[in-house]
């Protein structure tokens, strides 16, 4: 059980130090101020700036055995696959026909990584059960300050953290031997639920539903978003898989044919019950309905386990903050991503010596944008 929640409080970089540092880079954040019924104070400022700290650490712990500096969540990737997305915005109120979801019919050229998020289940096998994940990259988003909008999602439909103050009861409970960890689960029963449950075994990476888990901004409401295939699955998980069946099984689907999913929003129709600052509440799809927005296209393809491939999935940075302003994260959780995914990419490719860059292309490893086929260098 500790092993298990140590886990996932690295997924969401949430292991926080009991004392307070004097706050430096946490400062510097340059974030919007709360809306739609969020919060931010000093403290989660001093919260963000110890989760960094204990991230770093994290990262260079395992560097020192591996030699590479992986991610400190979703190490293992299944494979990075070229994909469309076109938009579908018809059914939208006009208030939330915002960001890339703006112009109905317009498609963009896009990424898709799928991945395990155990931190340390780069050498695992895919059969243990897992967070999985699935991270879509928009190119050429001109209004995107970085120049992409970036969908993380989950298999988890609702999070397993409340807020910072959460993070720090979890990591005391995790630091303070068992009976503080029981009391922990005792007095956060639904966190320890959604942590437990978030765990999952699939069939097929190209076949999962995934989930924003956290809120995001559209417009003038708050919502969640999510990817379902476009055909039923009818995949099972292998009576004896290999370490990689998932990777296997994303390299097989897309040597035989395209894949797609329908892609919703969520708009937050019930402020009032679905707060910004509890992503673990569920919210009632009959009262904040999902809408079908666009359509993710995967076409048939090869070369994913390709080196240069692998070298571009591996050097690949997905960040929930590449987004456009009108469709941007919300909440405590997402607000300390933004100071915490930059800095780890940076870290991480300052250790691998490696270029922080972001593909605009669906033929990234020529031109300007080649040094992200680079391999990693120990």
């Amino acid at each position: 059980m500790k092993k298990l929640l140590l886990m996932m409080l690295a997924l969401t970089l949430a292991a926080c130090q009991e004392n307070s540092p004097q706050r430096s880079t946490a400062n510097l954040m340059e974030l919007p101020a709360p809306e739609l019924g969020e919060s931010w104070t000093t403290k989660n400022e001093d919260q963000a700036e110890n989760i960094l700290n204990h991230t770093r650490d994290m990262v260079n712990e395992r560097a020192a055995t591996s030699g590479v500096m992986n991610r400190d969540a979703h190490p293992k990737a299944h494979g990075c696959v070229r994909a469309t997305f076109t938009i579908d915005n018809k059914n939208l109120p006009a208030a939330q026909r915002v960001g890339v979801f703006g112009d109905d019919q317009k498609t963009f050229d896009a990424w898709v990584r799928y991945s395990n998020g155990d931190p340390d289940g780069a050498k695992k096998p895919d059969a243990e059960k897992d967070v999985r994940g699935m991270a879509v990259k928009l190119m050429n988003v001109a209004e995107a300050a970085s120049g992409s909008q970036d969908f993380l999602m989950i298999t988890a439909k609702e999070f397993f953290s409340k807020d910072g103050d959460d993070y720090l009861a979890l990591f005391k409970g995790l630091t303070g031997g068992s009976v503080r960890l029981a009391l922990y689960a005792l007095t956060h029963p639904l966190s320890a639920k959604r942590l437990l449950g978030a765990r999952v075994k699939i069939a097929n990476p190209v076949t999962a539903n995934y989930f924003s888990s956290v809120p995001y901004k559209l417009g003038n409401r708050s919502m969640r978003f999510k990817a379902e295939p476009c055909v039923a699955p009818t995949d099972k998980v292998p009576a004896s898989p290999s370490a990689r069946y998932l990777q296997e099984g994303l390299v097989k689907t897309l040597a035989a044919g395209s894949a797609c999913y329908n892609f919703f929003v969520q708009p937050n129709l019930d402020p009032e019950h679905n707060p910004v600052e509890d992503p673990r509440v569920i919210w009632d799809e009959k009262k904040s309905p999902y809408i079908k927005v666009a359509t993710l296209t995967i076409p048939q393809q090869g070369g994913i386990t390709s080196v240069e491939q692998t070298n571009f999935c591996e050097n690949l940075s997905m960040d929930p903050w590449h987004s456009h302003a009108q469709t941007r994260p919300l909440g405590q959780i997402n607000r300390m991503r933004s100071l915490i995914y930059k800095e780890i990419s940076r870290m991480r490719h300052d250790g691998n010596r490696t270029t922080v860059l972001e593909p605009v292309n669906h033929t990234p490893c020529v031109g300007p944008t080649a040094a992200l086929c680079e391999t990693p260098k120990k």
